[in-house]
This record gives structure tokens, sequence and C-alpha cells, in this order.
């Protein structure tokens, strides 16, 4: 059944910041596409969605490392709702920390297909049909490491640059066809239940809340044509920068 709302895809959904995304565009009125590699993480998510009167909600799973895996997610979410997603939210990543000296070739390499051709492959998915509505947005979320490659952490910067270089890219191309394309840089912990049980001392202020978060994405996304961000970073008042 073909949805009558927009829609919004939504990849690398967690109990962090993808189901505050999920809530936050759902409240806006739009169908969800949820993209997660693990059930076990966009169902919860999902069900919460129902549970606050969002019935239209779509959870698939898929490896944003997989081409196959991300074009047949979307092939699954456009035979429900239809092909003129709006929002294309892009979380996927991989989490590396050790010493240059142990990071492996293919590790590296599994980190920028999650990241960057993951983020490619989404979004040719859902750019013909903005292409041709004339409108869109699509978000990709960043870190610190998009920014600096600290010691150890090669393995999350390198990813990460290449998918701001990949955003920027986009954006310059694509927003006189009137699609908005950020890069969202978030500069601390979010304040996902894992990380607040691990951490049960910590000043809860010094965390990125996931909801304020959505909020800022939801703004980007509404922002007027002739005031577009192209790129932001968030972080906590507490955070050293």
């Amino acid at each position: 059944m073909v949805s009558k709302k927009p829609i919004a895809i939504i990849i690398g959904v967690g109990p962090g910041l993808g189901a505050s995304l999920a809530k936050r565009f759902a409240t806006g009125g739009y169908s969800i596409g949820l993209i997660a590699r693990k059930e076990s993480s966009i169902q919860p998510v999902q069900k919460k969605l129902e549970q606050q009167g969002h019935t239209c909600s779509l959870s698939v799973t898929a490896d944003a490392s997989d081409i196959s895996s991300m074009k047949n997610a979307f092939h699954t979410i456009r035979t429900k709702f239809g092909s003129d997603t709006e929002v294309l939210l892009y979380n996927a990543s991989r989490f590396i920390y050790n010493s240059i000296l142990d990071l492996k070739p293919d590790t590296l390499q599994n980190a920028l297909n999650i990241s960057v051709i993951g983020g490619l492959v989404a979004s040719q998915e859902v750019l013909p049909s903005m292409v041709k509505q004339g409108k869109g947005t699509i978000l990709f979320t960043g870190a610190t490491a998009s920014l600096r490659g600290s010691a150890k952490f090669a393995g999350c910067s390198v990813p990460k640059f290449a998918l701001r270089s990949l955003s920027q890219s986009m954006a310059r191309e694509l927003g006189p066809k009137g699609i908005h394309v950020a890069h969202i840089i978030i500069d601390g912990q979010i304040n996902t239940p894992n990380q607040m049980q691990s951490q049960p001392d910590r000043d809860i202020n010094s965390f990125l809340n996931s909801d304020a978060i959505a909020e800022t994405y939801w703004q980007l996304h509404v922002q007027p044509r002739s005031t577009w961000t192209q790129e932001l970073d968030l972080r906590p008042s507490m955070e050293k920068f």
C-alpha cells in the first residue's frame, strides 16, 4: 500500500539518535522506513512508534556495507510506501580504536564501505525521485573524527573524512536542484541507554541529548531554501573543543 504521507528513511537505527529521529519525523507527519543491521536494534524502535500512535513505519534489516543488501532494503520500503522519499538520514558507521600498526586493511575497508559506500548507495536510491520532485533532504551524521585524525582513531577518522567530502560534493551538485544535503558533526557522546548505564556517575549535562539532536535535524530539514546550512557541529556546553 503506497503511503499518502511523505517518506523519511533512517539508516543506522538504534535506541539513541536513530530512535529519536524516527520519533521526531513521525511526529512531523512522515512515514518512516527504518534500516539497521540487526533486527534487535530496530524492532523496539518500531514498536515504540506504534505505541505512540505512529502506525506508518516499516523496519528492514540490511548491512550498510553490502550494496545488494542496501538495494533490497530500499526496494522493500518502496513496495510499501512508494518511491517518493523526501528525507534520508544516514547514521551508519563503525567505531574502531586501535594502533595504526594493528589496523587491518580489511577492517578499514569495511568501515569505509559502511560510512561512504553505504551513504552513496542510499543516496542513489532516493535521488532520482528527489530530483524529479525538485526537493528533498539528505543529512549525514558525522563526528569529531570528521575533522581530526586523533591517535589510534584512523579507523574512524578516515571514513568520516570521506563521508564529509561526499556530503560537500553532493551539496554543491544537488543544491541547485532543490535538494538540501548537510553534514552534522556530533562532537561528544550521546545519552544512549548503554552510555548512561556504563557511566552512572557522569554529569548528564556532559552528554548530547538524542531528542535535542533530532530536533536540530528536523530544523535543518525545514530550513528555507534561502538559508540552507551545509554543515554544523553539535556538542554539550561542557565539552572541550
